[in-house]
């Protein structure tokens, strides 16, 4: 890799976090000799901003709206479209879908491809997956295939689990993202969730949590953004939020005991971003609305009786579950963002990712969001972009990105796992 190009990254967040604290020096020939620095006067230090501030300040309000969305790329999209959402609508990041590549190295390409197109922006992109493994996987099929969660939780071996967080994370840091929206830390409470029946760890709400747990941990020991889903919890439901609003009638103590327990644990243990799902919960809030677009949900409970101090992010809002009742996209974007979400993923319709993008800004013009609100949650992405050190180059050249992806030892993994299974 280019390492002159990922130096100067880096580089740029330290640079901007010690350069206000400078003293004038009385050597230096820009000095003004009116400057006190005689012992009977105090040495003056600028006061110094933030990193995050830093860059803020230099952002325009379109770059600043860009960095609020992650979308998606349709397959047949053109380069010239692709650049168009870095170029000119300076969006956040992108998310993956098998529709995107046919091989591993059809990723990597594409993954290099984004990342230099974005080389000039001091923001590198988010490059997201859905990746829990068995019936939720984007990865290419080359290699080991990772088990559904629901082994992992019948074997009950928390190490096992977070060896398959740590090979996913490898796999997916040979590939260039960076992201995985995973794991699911949904309690399986009700027995028709077919959407959840192989995805989450169990019913139990200690077992859920221990193996999400360890699932975060092996991604973060790659250098992966894992995001726990789905916030306050999609398990008791036989309703599915992609085609409907599912009414999940469980009062605040039972969520606490139970529901919110896997991600409050994430939470304590330093998860740094959640997803939001589009469920109701009419007994935490009558209004009815869902989850993402609930003030009471994002704000009262996630934020503050939770502590949550990482970035929020929807689930993608093309589902029926974020537009109940007929509600208009544009309408809920608003409401949602001023309730609290940070991040919207738009994965499919461009014509949705551009509404998205307008609704965000003409909220902003009419004054339905304040710049004050759309910068706290730029300070948790850059804060997240920084701690991770992302960068706009590929970590590794393609022939190391291979042997990365795909090695022999996870095959003993696999092995493991079936002796596991069967003893």
């Amino acid at each position: 890799m280019k390492k002159t190009t990922k130096i100067i990254i880096l580089s740029t967040f330290l640079l901007l976090s010690i350069s206000c604290n400078k003293i004038p020096n009385p050597a230096e020939d820009n000095y003004n000799n009116n400057y006190d620095v005689s012992p009977q006067a105090p040495i003056v230090k600028k006061e110094c901003k933030p990193y995050e501030e830093e860059i803020i300040e230099k952002m325009s309000i379109k770059e600043k709206i860009g960095q609020l969305v992650i979308v998606g790329i349709a397959a047949d999209a053109a380069d010239e479209e692709i650049k168009n959402l870095i170029f000119e609508e300076k969006i956040g990041g992108f998310i993956l879908f098998k529709r995107n590549f046919d091989s591993f190295e059809d990723l990597y390409a594409l993954n290099s491809k984004l990342k230099k197109w974005n080389e000039n922006d001091e923001l590198p992109l988010f490059i997201t997956v859905d990746e829990e493994g068995g019936s939720v996987s984007r990865l290419p099929k080359r290699g080991i295939r990772i088990p559904d969660a629901a082994i992992f939780g019948d074997i009950n071996d928390t190490n096992l689990t977070e060896k398959s967080g740590m090979i996913i994370g490898r796999k997916l840091k040979a590939a260039g993202i960076n992201i995985d929206f995973a794991p699911v830390l949904d309690i399986l409470t009700d027995k028709n969730n077919k959407l959840l029946s192989l995805r989450s760890y169990g019913n139990n709400p200690n077992l859920v949590s221990t193996h999400g747990l360890a699932f975060i941990s092996g991604l973060k020991s790659q250098n992966i953004i894992s995001v726990g889903k789905h916030f306050p919890g999609h398990g008791d439901t036989g309703n599915d939020s992609h085609v409907t609003l599912p009414i999940i009638d469980v009062d605040y103590m039972q969520l606490k005991n139970r529901e919110l327990l896997p991600f409050e644990n994430a939470i304590n243990t330093g998860i740094d971003a959640l997803m939001v799902g589009h469920l109701a919960f009419p007994k935490i809030d009558s209004s009815g609305k869902p989850a993402s677009k609930s003030e009471i949900v994002i704000k009262n409970l996630l934020r503050e009786e939770l502590g949550f101090k990482g970035i929020i992010i929807t689930d993608d809002i093309e589902m029926q579950g974020f537009l109940a009742k007929n509600d208009s996209l544009e309408e809920s974007i608003v409401e949602s963002f001023n309730a609290g979400a940070d991040l919207f993923i738009i994965g499919h319709t461009k014509d949705v990712q551009i509404k998205a993008l307008n609704a965000l800004m003409n909220g902003y013009e009419q004054g339905f969001i304040s710049e004050e609100r759309i910068n706290i949650s730029l300070k948790r992405i850059i804060a997240i972009k920084y701690k991770y050190k992302l960068t706009n180059e590929m970590e590794f050249s393609l022939e190391d990105a291979i042997k990365l992806y795909d090695k022999e030892e996870d095959l003993e993994f696999l092995e493991e796992l079936k002796n596991k299974k069967t003893g």
